[in-house]
């Protein structure tokens, strides 16, 4: 952020915070084989990556690693609008630095890929394939990491691609 006030890191406020990050993730694969020339193979890539961040602070002075904690150090206060999802920061209280303001960077990710093939050898070398791919996310919740929910969000995502694929092969002998 620049401010002319903060005099220590040459005119900029620069923001830190602390990190609690959670993932999981999983890449699973089923391959079925019915006879010589009937398969399916099946892919399913879910993945929940949740952040929530506090402990608002900024470097204190160059080449250190000190910080001016806010609501703690120097007078500072922070508070939090749910109504605009932004943090109202006065960096030094009563002194003559701005306050300002920084969107809520709390995160939760959540996206499902997944696709399915299945293929039929008809004659030899003449194959016939259908594959279904399907991808989605969803960024609902922000911060909030919940095992059933998110996952349930993942089958239930609203915005997500279908793709169904016809490909026919088809072997010519002289």
């Amino acid at each position: 952020i620049t401010d002319a006030s903060a005099v220590n890191t040459y005119g900029n406020r620069y923001l830190f915070g602390m990190l609690d990050y959670r993932e999981l993730s999983s890449n699973i694969r089923l391959d079925w084989t019915f006879s010589p020339k009937l398969s399916l193979q099946l892919f399913v890539q879910p993945l929940v990556s949740v952040g929530s961040y506090d402990r608002f602070k900024e470097l204190k002075e160059p080449r250190t690693y000190t910080f001016n904690e806010y609501g703690i150090d120097n007078g500072s206060t922070i508070s939090y609008d749910p109504n605009s999802e932004e943090y109202q920061i006065d960096p030094d209280g009563n002194g003559s630095a701005s306050s300002f303001s920084f969107s809520n960077p709390d995160f939760n990710f959540k996206s499902l890929r997944g696709n399915a093939v299945l293929r039929w050898e008809y004659l030899p070398g003449s194959t016939l394939y259908l594959v279904w791919t399907r991808s989605g996310t969803r960024f609902n919740n922000p911060g909030s990491f919940e095992f059933g929910r998110d996952f349930g969000d993942l089958i239930t995502a609203p915005d997500h691609d279908d793709v169904l694929l016809v490909k026919l092969a088809y072997w010519i002998t002289p």
